[in-house]
């Protein structure tokens, strides 16, 4: 194991950082929108966003073996990639609908998307890339096994 191994920072890590340095509404509309998009249960359709911040939350950080937390960050790239690349015609209703029932929430400005998307990108292409996520499922993996 290499000193880059093993001060790797993890596709979880690169990917909470990423999404704590996103505006709070936003990060309340990915949520939910995640959890409708992943949601078999109906039900959960009408949980309020800031609900859904929490309950995303709990699930990234459930804590597994690597091949699960590995296809859960594959999973959460997925539906972010999709939610992120159509959010003008995703998230542009949702937003106008929490700005009407609470005045206090600002809407993001183009700027701030321009930033979201290029920070997303740079993710995309780094630590939350195929290679980075596979290169540390094998490291873990292994580690998993030599503890055994």
């Amino acid at each position: 194991m290499t000193n880059e191994t093993t001060d790797m920072i993890t596709p979880w890590e690169a990917f909470i950082a990423w999404f704590d340095s996103v505006p709070l509404a936003l990060r309340r509309q990915l949520s939910h929108v995640f959890r409708i998009c992943t949601t078999e249960d109906t039900s959960q359709m009408a949980v309020q966003p800031e609900d859904s911040l929490g309950h995303f939350r709990n699930w990234v950080n459930t804590k597994d073996f690597p091949l699960r937390i590995t296809a859960r960050m594959f999973y959460i790239r997925s539906v972010f990639d999709l939610v992120i690349c159509h959010h003008k015609e995703i998230l542009t209703k949702n937003i106008s609908d929490e700005l009407n029932n609470n005045e206090s929430v600002i809407p993001l400005s183009d700027k701030q998307w321009d930033e979201v998307l290029r920070s997303w990108a740079t993710l995309r292409n780094s630590k939350f890339s195929d290679k980075y996520i596979h290169s540390w499922a094998s490291w873990m993996i292994r580690l998993q096994k030599e503890a055994s």
